[in-house]
């Protein structure tokens, strides 16, 4: 994952079960920073990165 805040991390190379792990643990890292932390905004990109990715694989490969 790139730490320029002017990209969107590619999470494409990452399993599911790695994804979510991703995720879990960036909430946590999110729960902790300070509120206005500069921290937040590279946490909330991954995290919505990861969200793009799941989503873009539900829509490709549904379930149902």
């Amino acid at each position: 994952m790139a730490d320029d805040p002017g990209r969107v991390p590619d999470v494409t190379g990452m399993t599911a079960s790695e994804l979510e792990r991703a995720r879990r643990d960036l909430l946590v890292s999110l729960s902790l920073a300070f509120p206005g932390s500069a921290v937040r905004v590279p946490i909330l990109a991954h995290i919505t990165a990861i969200d793009a990715e799941l989503a873009g694989r539900a829509r490709r490969c549904p379930t149902t």
